[in-house]
């Protein structure tokens, strides 16, 4: 059996996404591990024969292709074929992305087993996690990075439907938003990045934000200038051109517009809301 080293000197334990060990083995007939617990995700991807993954009373029989999930802190246990022993790679990881990742793939505890159908991609990419990580190629970058090209293989898509795809086009917008309000971005970045008609956009934001684009993106800017009036010690137009008003006088003019004071009023009272 050959295996790795874990990244625990290289990757902080709270980091989103955690590669620990890898590896490869061909089993020998019968060859078998547990009942036993491990303290972080696995996964063992099948290249080669057949066997059986034994977890939550259930007994998973699993050939070339198949791939299965152990889970921390769950009893399993697997075991080569008599007659046509598995060949398998397997990769230990975690982290606190890792549930998120997992549903999008469709696997869980009670759901641990998937069937590549990525015509070799997975293999291939598999394959590469386990020899640049065997042989120190690259950093703990390029091995985060392989994992999610591993998990691209077998994610599920989203459900098609209008709802879905409009409550994603919007979460899309508002992170768009809240990460680059602060520049001089129009509502017609905001569809270009989407690639959908602002027309669109437009709408969305109405059944699902009842506001417009528009009127988001000021209120947005503005509540992050009431923060910063309360909480910093930036000036005025520090603050505006950090809330991505193009000048000061824009700033006033909106901020009096929709709070009924200006900026310095604000600052210097004892009532404050955000709006």
């Amino acid at each position: 059996m050959k295996t790795t080293d874990t990244l625990e000197n290289y990757i902080p334990l709270n980091s989103p996404l955690s590669l620990y060990h890898c590896g490869h083995e061909q089993c020998k007939p019968s060859h078998s591990f547990g009942p036993a617990i491990r303290p972080h995700y696995l996964i063992h991807y099948i290249l080669n024969g057949q066997g059986t993954f034994f977890v939550n009373n259930t007994a998973h029989h699993l050939k070339k292709g198949d791939g299965f999930l152990i889970t921390p802190g769950v009893t399993s246990l697997y075991s080569a074929d008599e007659k046509d022993p598995w060949e398998y790679c397997w990769i230990g990881f975690d982290g606190y992305h890792v549930n998120t990742i997992l549903q999008s793939c469709g696997l869980s505890q009670d759901d641990p087993i998937f069937t590549d159908t990525s015509n070799g991609a997975l293999k291939k990419d598999l394959f590469n996690i386990i020899h640049d990580f065997t042989e120190g190629v690259g950093n703990e970058f390029t091995y985060i990075g392989q994992l999610y090209l591993f998990f691209s293989h077998i994610h599920i898509p989203t459900d098609n439907s209008s709802k879905t795809i409009g409550e994603t086009y919007i979460k899309k917008a508002l992170d768009y938003i809240h990460h680059n309000y602060t520049y001089d971005i129009k509502i017609a970045d905001v569809a270009k990045y989407l690639s959908i008609d602002r027309t669109y956009l437009y709408k969305l934001f109405m059944v699902h934000k009842n506001t417009s684009p528009q009127q988001y993106l000021i209120t947005y800017r503005l509540n992050i200038a009431q923060k910063l009036l309360k909480e910093s010690g930036l000036s005025v137009t520090e603050i505006a051109y950090s809330c991505g008003f193009r000048d000061t006088p824009s700033f006033n003019k909106h901020f009096k517009k929709h709070l009924n004071i200006t900026p310095l009023q604000f600052r210097s009272g004892k009532d404050h809301f955000l709006i």
